[in-house]
């Protein structure tokens, strides 16, 4: 299965927006000139709310005027989050000043952990797909509390930890080379893929890239398949021997494309989709037919907000009917039902398409360094 859909395209800078850091950390202005609001825009009436908001809601949009900036830590690109600012900017003409960084997956907790320790933390929300690392999150009472007026409208784990909720729920995808390998061996999964490569042995020995499990998603991906998959483990066994690990999708979708490897495997829909849809037909890509699973990406805005009417507003955007749309148009996987787009699957499109039974969303949770450490060993066993 080698699903093709138009890639959505990035939406040139507006306004304020910043574009993401570099995984360095450092926030890189974008193309714009910035330049204070106009007194139209400062002055715009506020717009319209569903009727399920409360109705002192119109006290929180007003507020957001006198702070128009908002500051996000994440381990999320510039082409996912374009759409998504622009449409809540928008909605928000006064608020002029969105950024967000690209951060490493653990540098987005980390580095907030270390100025919040210091009290100079100048971030509003963080926003990330590492599982394990928000359940440690969650245990430091860090989490702003607020619930949001869409809660309700969301499935049971739309919260899917106090203070943390659900801005997508992108698959866990294969991705490969259609250059390198015959159209015959185009992978559906990663139990096809296991029938491929022992095929062919010294073929494909190495030429499979793999998220590295001591990094918090790939330690998620992987034993979200492992564990959730029937017969994962054994897959997993027959497959290992092939792998090369990496720790960043940067390397396992560049490897791809060079030719180094034919297939990087366990890689978040969010990134692998774009990049073959615009690949000009060089790459493929896979859900797993047998088992996909589905990497939440949660947001959180923190206690320490400096701008915490903004944060509300924009957790509230993103988790209504209108900012699950956004996320779509930025290449990332909406799961609120009703919400109508044609970018991307849908969580609902995915469970229509693989079977409800086959697609695995997976559940944030600390996991104990003795847990990690034995899920290590028994990788490097079966990878020989």
């Amino acid at each position: 299965m080698s699903p093709t859909r138009p890639g959505p395209a990035a939406a040139p800078p507006r306004r304020h927006l910043l574009r993401g850091a570099a995984a360095a950390g450092l926030l890189a202005a974008g193309a714009g000139t910035l330049s204070g609001c106009s007194g139209d825009e400062a002055n715009a009436a506020a717009p319209p709310v569903p009727a399920h908001y409360p109705s002192t809601y119109g006290k929180l949009v007003d507020a957001s005027r006198r702070e128009k900036k908002l500051l996000i830590y994440s381990n999320t690109s510039q082409t996912n989050w374009q759409p998504i600012f622009d449409a809540f900017m928008d909605r928000y003409p006064w608020i002029t000043d969105v950024r967000a960084t690209n951060l490493g997956g653990s540098a987005v907790y980390e580095r907030y952990y270390s100025e919040n320790a210091s009290g100079t933390s100048p971030v509003d929300l963080l926003v990330n797909n590492g599982g394990p690392l928000w359940g440690d999150y969650a245990t430091r009472n860090i989490a702003a509390d607020y619930r949001s007026p869409e809660k309700d409208h969301l499935p049971p784990w739309g919260e899917i930890l106090p203070g943390v909720w659900i801005m997508s729920t992108d698959p866990v995808a294969v991705l490969y080379n259609r250059k390198t390998i015959d159209p015959s061996q185009y992978p559906t999964g990663l139990k096809s893929l296991a029938d491929i490569v022992e095929a062919k042995p010294s073929r494909f020995r190495g030429r499979i890239g793999v998220y590295d499990p001591s990094n918090a998603y790939g330690y998620a991906s992987n034993q979200g398949y492992t564990s959730m998959v029937p017969d994962g483990w054994d897959t997993f066994r027959r497959l290992l021997p092939f792998t090369r690990s990496d720790h960043s999708s940067g390397a396992l979708v560049e490897k791809v494309v060079s030719g180094e490897y034919d297939f990087s495997i366990n890689l978040s829909g969010g990134v692998v989709i774009p990049a073959a849809e615009s690949s000009g037909g060089l790459l493929g890509w896979s859900y797993s037919e047998e088992g996909t699973i589905v990497m939440p990406r949660g947001v959180s805005i923190v206690k320490t907000a400096p701008h915490p009417n903004t944060a509300r507003l924009f957790l509230d955007f993103v988790l209504s009917v209108k900012g699950q749309q956004s996320v779509a148009d930025g290449g990332l996987v909406p799961y609120r039902s009703g919400v109508r787009q044609d970018a991307t699957d849908s969580l609902q499109d995915m469970r229509r398409k693989l079977g409800a039974d086959r697609v695995h969303v997976y559940r944030y949770e600390r996991v104990p360094e003795k847990t990690q450490e034995a899920y290590l060993a028994r990788w490097e066993k079966a990878a020989g």
